[in-house]
């Protein structure tokens, strides 16, 4: 199993958008091959978002990221207030 969690230092007037947003990229992959679970999280007492995804493999991942990057066009850069995060973690 693999996961990825990227997470999104969201502007505060944004962060509303921004999360419309990750759902729509959370649809249009779909149910890609290997995909076990895509979610979006939103810090309780923050703007802090989160997109967490797992897979049946790190290749189905890999496989799987044109689909990912695919609405990216539609992402603004003043939503962020500093580069996302994105941690990558392999079964231990």
């Amino acid at each position: 199993m693999f996961q990825a969690i990227a997470i999104h230092h969201a502007r505060p007037a944004h962060a509303d958008a921004f999360l419309s947003f990750m759902h729509r990229v959370v649809e249009h992959v779909g149910d890609a091959p290997g995909l076990i679970e895509f979610t979006c999280w939103r810090e309780a007492h923050g703007t802090r978002l989160y997109g967490c995804s797992r897979w049946e493999s790190e290749a189905d991942f890999q496989a799987a990221l044109p689909r990912i990057m695919g609405m990216s066009s539609e992402r603004r850069e003043d939503w962020s207030e500093r580069e996302d995060e994105v941690l990558l973690f392999a079964r231990a």
